[in-house]
């Protein structure tokens, strides 16, 4: 007659070799019930959110978001989500940023980004197949303003329309740890919610456009003085 009593000793022998069944069974669940959230999340949809890219090495992101988000809810009532993303690109090229842009790009991700000069030409210098939405009606309507801006050097060439708002005269945005001098507000022309990135644009100018720091000159000029540093140490 087989004993089948339960006794502690059988006990610690089952689970001492089979203890690994219990892990995995574990894991198991753990990644279903992630996947089945995952994939029944309410997600907003593309009119009802706003992604802010800031694509600038060292950015502070997570303080501009604690700062921000209550005054973008209040503007944007209708809103349902605000998210700031961060890339640590600029026109260094460092590969791994590189890689990390363009995937956001091909997953057609992002209302407003604010990037190097740079990275904004070398993206939407096609124009007709360029990245950048044409702001050319906004600004003759008045909702985004340019008063005080060099908005020439947004320009791809002469006489085209105008698919950025140049950082230049933003100094709010040094206090989160971004160089605005040759930086610039542009919107992928695949956003779907395009009005509202215009107005976030308009209230990100508006934000941002306080006086210019006392060490600001002197600054950009060791950052200069920097670059042409560099550039003397470069092989031939």
């Amino acid at each position: 007659m087989v004993n089948t009593r339960i006794t502690k000793e059988r006990m610690r022998h089952h689970f001492s070799y089979g203890v690994w069944k219990y892990v995995l069974l574990a894991v198991l669940a753990i990644f279903g019930w992630d996947l089945i959230y995952s994939m029944t999340a309410y997600r907003p949809p593309a009119d009802k959110k706003l992604d802010i890219y800031i694509v600038s090495p060292g950015a502070d992101v997570n303080r501009m978001r604690e700062d921000l988000l209550e005054p973008l809810q209040a503007v944007f009532p209708d809103q349902e989500a605000f998210s700031f993303l961060y890339v640590a690109l600029d026109d260094d090229r460092e590969p791994n940023a590189v890689m990390q842009f363009t995937t956001y790009i091909g997953a057609m991700q992002g209302d407003v980004f604010l990037l190097s000069m740079g990275l904004y030409r070398q993206y939407g210098s096609a124009l007709e197949d360029g990245l950048f939405l044409q702001l050319d009606e906004a600004i003759a309507s008045g909702q985004l303003s340019i008063e005080g801006m060099d908005i020439e050097s947004v320009r791809f060439e002469d006489g085209d329309g105008i698919y950025g708002i140049p950082a230049k005269t933003l100094y709010g945005l040094t206090d989160y740890m971004i160089n605005n001098e040759h930086m610039v507000l542009a919107i992928p022309a695949y956003s779907g919610n395009a009005e509202n990135a215009i107005q976030l644009i308009s209230f990100l100018v508006e934000r941002f456009s306080t006086e210019k720091p006392g060490w600001y000159d002197e600054y950009q000029q060791e950052i200069r003085r920097q670059q042409q540093e560099q550039q003397m140490l470069l092989p031939p």
